[in-house]
């Protein structure tokens, strides 16, 4: 079995040949790592593709470890970190002369609190601007997802409702009203567009036979291993 080496970590992945493929792709879930290739591809190609990878597979393994939401409240200061899109970010919060909590995010989140808050009060703002937040993400994330899949099913975009169900993502309405639950926005966001894929294809079969399957394969070939990814996130992820 070949193997990446990254400073001290062993990478150990397998390959697969496939005549249906046209391209290279690295497929990461909890269990393994595995190379998709093009069935003419030479061995050394895909050596020198796995190289130019490096970087994101050390991130993509990361990223499939579980990583569960803490069970007491969450304390917002500088160096803390918070869950988002399967990632565990910095926040760096400062007080400025700002009427409500500010937050951006690039490589970690950037938080602006009002000077006049107690210590409780600017606890209580950073947590609800942070639900605000995540929620408005999820929704751009689910309604772009949403429309993607249904263009390439060539059916009409669904109406998405966020929701926050308890040990359910998603379910399919017969009024074609999708709930998708917006803590989805914690996954990697692979995961969350399976999801939305899943639940797209609903619209043209509302069950799940084999004709579901391959509608889903058709427009998402690696749906088994984001499904994979998901069994191993839900667990942790979903509210309590």
């Amino acid at each position: 079995m070949p193997v990446l080496q990254i400073g001290q970590t062993s990478i150990p992945y397998t390959v697969r040949y496939s005549n249906r493929t046209k391209r290279q792709r690295i497929i990461v879930t909890p269990e393994a790592v595995e190379v998709v290739a093009p069935a003419d591809t030479p061995f050394e190609e895909i050596t020198a593709f796995v190289e130019t990878k490096r970087r994101w597979l050390f991130n993509a393994i990361a990223d499939c470890h579980p990583k569960h939401p803490p069970s007491t409240p969450q304390h917002y200061v500088s160096a803390a970190k918070v869950v988002y899109r399967g990632r565990r970010l910095m926040l760096q919060v400062e007080e400025a002369d700002v009427e409500r909590v500010i937050i951006t995010c690039k490589s970690r989140f950037y938080i602006q609190v009002p000077r006049h808050l107690t210590p409780d009060e600017k606890q209580d703002a950073i947590e609800q601007a942070f639900i605000a937040w995540k929620r408005d993400r999820a929704g751009q994330d689910i309604q772009y997802n949403a429309r993607v899949y249904a263009r390439k099913l060539g059916v009409k975009s669904p109406d998405i409702k966020l929701s926050e169900q308890k040990r359910v993502w998603a379910t399919y309405s017969k009024d074609a009203i999708i709930p998708i639950n917006w803590h989805l926005i914690h996954a990697p966001l692979s995961v969350l567009e399976y999801v939305v894929a899943h639940e797209v294809v609903h619209l043209l079969h509302r069950h799940h036979g084999d004709a579901f399957w391959e509608t889903l394969w058709c427009v998402m070939p690696d749906w088994r291993e984001r499904k994979a990814s998901l069994e191993s996130w839900e667990a942790g992820l979903l509210p309590s």
